[in-house]
């Protein structure tokens, strides 16, 4: 009896173990994106062409832009970011769809995983939403 209980609790605590890894993972994973800093694993709209001025970095999806500006010390720092990119850079293992209106509505285009560039006239300063695909 006294084995059975040692391995009860041994088990118990793997659990536990396990479930603290991935809270903590969770808690890490949830601050990224949305700060002003294009990480690993993001996807970013810049203010102007050739990826320079403020970034939207984002990690999760984001189906209206509405009411996000950019941050940090750069040009376009305060300006939201609906209707208001002109470049991207795609740093996320996944491709990203972007549309020109909220909910992924209105022209909706595709950035392969690892790429940059600028915005074509169609989505210049159109872009409204955005969300990874599940392709890598």
């Amino acid at each position: 009896m006294n084995k059975a209980m040692r391995r009860l609790a041994s088990g118990f605590m793997a659990v536990v173990s396990v479930g603290g890894v991935l809270i903590g993972s969770a808690a890490s994973a949830s601050a990224m994106g949305k700060d002003g800093t294009l990480d690993a694993d993001e996807f970013g709209l810049f203010y102007y062409a050739g990826r320079s001025g403020c970034v939207f970095d984002l990690y999760g999806e984001d189906r209206n832009f509405s009411d996000d500006k950019f941050k940090g010390s750069c040009t376009g720092s305060g300006f939201l970011v609906n209707d208001n990119t002109e470049s991207y850079r795609n740093r996320d293992a996944y491709a990203w769809k972007v549309a020109t209106d909220k909910d992924l509505d209105g022209n909706v285009g595709e950035i392969p995983s690892k790429y940059e560039g600028n915005a074509s006239a169609t989505f210049k300063n159109k872009i409204s939403s955005s969300t990874y695909t599940l392709h890598p």
